[in-house]
């Protein structure tokens, strides 16, 4: 058995009964502020990228809005190359607070499946549709975490984490491609109004989410940054569920803790 070291009995139940939970403060204020200098040096051009991808957002990309800098228009950034080729995120990826919390989820043997940024810059940063996060990735079990660490303070007016509590437990969902094809949704979501519940947060705070929780982010209509930093981390035991060649080339794993088992990622 699991022994909690990080999260409390209750903050563990609460996971496990509603898909989630916050761990404030899980990283320094002087952590969150060496992260959003490197984004920056990326998107501004100071720094060249390697091993990870960058998207814009489409209204800018379509022409239908413009900023300042280019710079301010990116919309995300993606790949485990983020914490592969430079220190600042692999430093967060195996932070002891998130990996400790990550351990008393999933166990002792853990691997990232993921990493990545979303920006959501100020009167630009549009919606992130009503999703899943298993529907991405072909592997088994679906039970991997997505910790999403907020970089700046987190609202419903600049598009924090809105969640449906609890529904995990309803198994994946069918999605669809829109605007990426890298980007998909829940075309009708089965959920009303009265089950979003918003999850604001201050900047450090970390928000761990079983990839079955359907979810959600608002646009930034607001002048204020909604920077986020993703680490998704699954147990060593997990297994792909389509060959190498088969996958999306998003789709592979970096080791974090404990031990490797052949045949799994």
């Amino acid at each position: 058995m699991t022994t909690i070291t990080t999260l409390s009995d209750g903050q563990f139940e609460q996971y496990q009964r509603e898909g989630y939970v916050v761990l404030e403060d899980a990283l320094s204020t002087e952590t969150v502020e060496r992260v959003r200098r490197r984004l920056r040096e990326y998107t501004h051009g100071d720094r060249e990228r390697e091993g990870f991808t960058s998207q814009l957002e489409p209204a800018v990309e379509r022409g239908e809005r413009e900023v300042d800098e280019r710079g301010d228009a990116v919309r995300k950034f993606e790949g485990l190359g983020m914490v592969e080729t430079d220190d600042v995120f692999r430093e967060v990826a195996e932070n002891d607070s998130i990996v400790s919390a990550a351990r008393d989820l999933l166990g002792p043997d853990l691997k990232l499946l993921r990493s990545a940024a979303m920006f959501k810059p100020p009167q630009v940063g549009s919606e992130k549709g009503f999703h899943q996060d298993a529907a991405y990735y072909p592997i088994q079990p679906m039970d991997h975490v997505t910790v999403w660490i907020a970089l700046d303070e987190a609202t419903p007016e600049n598009g924090c984490m809105t969640v449906v509590p609890g529904a995990h437990r309803d198994g994946l969902l069918e999605h669809e491609a829109v605007e990426y094809d890298t980007d998909i949704v829940i075309p009708e979501s089965e959920y009303d109004e009265e089950d979003l519940v918003p999850v604001p947060m201050e900047a450090g705070d970390a928000l761990f989410s079983h990839c079955l929780l359907p979810h959600y982010t608002a646009p930034n209509e607001t002048d204020r940054w909604r920077r986020a930093l993703i680490m998704a981390y699954m147990t060593s035991r997990s297994r792909f569920t389509q060959d190498e060649a088969e996958r999306p080339p998003w789709v592979d794993s970096v080791r974090i803790a404990g031990e490797e088992f052949p045949g799994c990622v």
